[in-house]
């Protein structure tokens, strides 16, 4: 596409990849933080929507359930999974308008998310960020606590900072623990189960607490990491909201990225609507309603009593609109308790 320059020549019109969906992406997202703050533990993770078309911004991660789509990065609540920031990524231009260019991709995307919602709230101070290692590290962890945030979360053994003693080949036992405090504020702790587990934290301490499992049906009782089981606890909002939106999901087959990205916003905002509407119900003392039963009830009030009868159709018009036992009642299909046949239960004739 082009445009006619100072002197007559045409000249490339400049487009980047995200203006297709620039507007809604910034619409919802600013609108996710106006009708919800989320609470005290917050946690970022990636969030893939799936796509195997052809677009230069489609991501590949084999360790994902879904491996080949697009990639959006996300900030959610940990206790009701509401998602309350979002930025989608659109390759090396992303890369390049986050601010503090000097830092990891990695640092920069978490506290452009973490400026978004102190932005959206005067008062952004205290938050609790669990991160998983892909993000985790010691100069993010410092950066976090200098702006009122503490972060938990597993850490890589190569990462910069850490004692010595963990970034090389780290030998302990079975339920033996390693930590190490910085200055009294971050805590590097090494504990071994199946494998080692690094953790980085600026809020919690070396403390245990008692676990119990069942192995090969005897009961293991074991000392873990109060910081693992923190981590354990929050740092799936992300996942339980990407369960809710694959549930009942009304995604279509695209090659358009942007028509895969625009269904799955508006997925979103049903998600967060439900968790919302759960909220306000346990406010007002009434009954919660599940993620089912919320949809069809969304549906049903988002289209009423509306009927299409001015379309005009080809051929022999249809009386079926204006038969007795229709009523002017809308088409839904569900079960019909008073009799076991499969028939619609509003516009199937009365029997006798």
């Amino acid at each position: 596409m082009f445009y006619a320059g100072p002197l007559g020549r045409r000249a490339p019109q400049v487009n980047t990849r995200g203006a297709t969906m620039k507007n809604m992406v910034d619409y919802l997202d600013r609108k996710f933080r106006e009708y919800y703050i989320p609470g005290r533990n917050i946690c970022i993770d990636e969030s893939t929507i799936g796509f195997k078309g052809r677009a230069i911004i489609k991501c590949f991660n084999p360790k994902k359930p879904t491996k080949w789509g697009l990639r959006v990065y996300v900030l959610a609540d940990s206790v009701t999974f509401y998602i309350t920031c979002i930025e989608p990524y659109y390759g090396s231009q992303i890369t390049q308008a986050l601010p503090r260019p000097q830092t990891p991709f990695t640092t920069r995307i978490v506290l452009h998310l973490c400026d978004k919602l102190v932005n959206a709230t005067a008062n952004a101070t205290g938050y609790h960020l669990y991160i998983d290692r892909f993000y985790t590290g010691c100069d993010l962890a410092a950066e976090l606590l200098n702006t009122g945030y503490h972060v938990t979360g597993t850490i890589q053994q190569n990462r910069k900072g850490l004692p010595d003693t963990l970034t090389k080949k780290l030998k302990i036992k079975k339920h033996e623990v390693a930590a190490y405090r910085k200055h009294d504020k971050m805590l590097a702790q090494a504990w071994k189960d199946k494998r080692n587990v690094v953790m980085l934290s600026t809020w919690h301490n070396n403390s245990m607490q008692n676990m119990r499992r069942n192995v090969k049906n005897n009961v293991e009782q074991f000392r873990k990491p109060v910081v693992i089981c923190d981590y354990n606890k929050h740092m799936g909002g992300v996942d339980v909201s990407d369960q809710y939106i694959s549930s009942y999901s009304f995604i279509r087959k695209s090659k358009k990225w942007w028509r895969k990205m625009f269904f799955w916003l508006l997925e979103v905002a049903v998600v967060n609507s439900f968790i919302l509407y759960n909220l306000s119900a346990v406010a007002n003392q009434k009954p919660k309603l599940s993620h089912k039963k919320y949809r069809l009830e969304l549906m049903k009030a988002l289209v009423g009593d509306v009927r299409n009868r001015e379309g005009k159709k080809r051929g022999r018009p249809s009386t079926s609109d204006q038969e007795e036992w229709l009523n002017n009642k809308p088409h839904f299909i569900y079960a019909n308790e008073k009799r076991n046949s499969k028939d619609c239960a509003v516009c199937s004739p009365p029997f006798s």
